[in-house]
């Protein structure tokens, strides 16, 4: 059986008593030190959570102006391509309109040369048909005389 005597009681109470003075001074203090650490942690977590958005927001920053670098080459790319291609066009135009003078220049003094030639040609036929009028007339005439004028002109003609 079970009796209950005053030893029960104190060492009830020592029990209580000690429960009591180690909740105060040894479990109170430890879950403040443990509650301390606890946020401790929590606010490094929230800084490095900070940091990575951070981070985050200046990569995002860093592609957005590498986005817009390329887009900015490739607009200067295309605006040169496009000059340089007018510049073709203006010079291919230039060069067009330069040979067609000079063709016309050329072809103006082929048709000179020509005209000048057909003069020279007509000159010379007119001169050699004066002379041979002009020697019929002084030369006797006669049918061998005229045969042989006529032979002398075809030869000077050619």
């Amino acid at each position: 059986m079970l009796r209950i005597d005053i030893n029960l009681v104190f060492t009830i109470i020592n029990v209580l008593l000690l429960f009591a003075v180690v909740k105060i001074f040894l479990i109170k203090p430890v879950h403040r030190i443990l509650d301390k650490r606890r946020q401790e942690v929590e606010d490094k977590y929230a800084e490095a959570d900070k940091v990575n958005e951070e981070a985050l927001a200046v990569k995002q920053k860093y592609d957005d102006s590498i986005k817009d670098i390329e887009n900015e080459k490739e607009r200067r790319f295309t605006e040169a391509r496009n000059q340089a291609s007018g510049e073709y066009d203006r010079l291919m135009e230039q060069a067009k309109k330069e040979s067609d003078k000079i063709i016309a220049q050329a072809r103006k003094e082929a048709e000179e040369e020509r005209q000048l030639r057909l003069r020279k040609a007509n000159q010379e036929i007119t001169d050699m048909v004066a002379m041979a009028a002009e020697r019929i007339v002084t030369a006797d005439q006669s049918e061998e005389m005229d045969k042989q004028l006529y032979d002398r002109f075809l030869e000077q003609a050619k």
